[in-house]
């Protein structure tokens, strides 16, 4: 019997050895886009905490002048954020720059509030771009992207663009 357990146990490190084994664990992990309202919130709290008071939902023309109604503007600086869904996205079409990847520089584009004529600059975001999963397995080989972690880094992008439109735009000092 000792024979058949050793040998048992041979053929199983041998296959073992040559990758015949069972393979690992593979999993369709969810993927979600942060939800618009969500990531709304984020970027008012995210302005705030950088002293710039909003209003949410103001049309403004784009550099085509064409009308779009932007997510949140600044009232105290000319600035202006917009988070894009895969619909937003669908219907803006080409009309301002989107970031084909998270890590490529950033770009902003100047558009005109259509009802005072200010001109703000414009940062726009992506859902794709700000993606958690929601459900990860527990054996998952990677640590996953969890809602508080997408959320804190969109915070962090629009508190980036705030220093940099201050360091770059802002009037000088008299």
């Amino acid at each position: 019997m000792a024979m058949r357990i050793g040998s048992g146990l041979g053929t199983t490190l041998a296959l073992a050895l040559l990758g015949c084994g069972p393979g690992g664990v593979e999993h369709d992990i969810e993927e979600r886009p942060l939800d618009q309202a969500v990531a709304l919130d984020t970027v008012v709290q995210a302005l705030a905490a950088k002293s710039v008071e909003t209003a949410t939902f103001v049309t403004v023309l784009l550099p085509d002048r064409t009308e779009w109604t932007v997510d949140v503007v600044g009232t105290n600086l000319p600035v202006a954020v917009e988070f894009l869904t895969a619909q937003d996205r669908e219907r803006i079409g080409d009309r301002v720059p989107i970031q084909a990847a998270p890590d490529e520089m950033p770009r902003v584009v100047m558009v005109e509030r259509k009802d005072t004529q200010q001109s703000l600059m414009l940062r726009v975001f992506t859902d794709q771009h700000f993606r958690f999963q929601p459900n990860p397995p527990p054996d998952m080989p990677e640590a996953p992207y969890t809602i508080r972690e997408v959320q804190a880094r969109l915070r962090r992008d629009v508190s980036d663009f705030i220093a940099w439109y201050r360091a770059n735009n802002a009037p000088p000092a008299p």
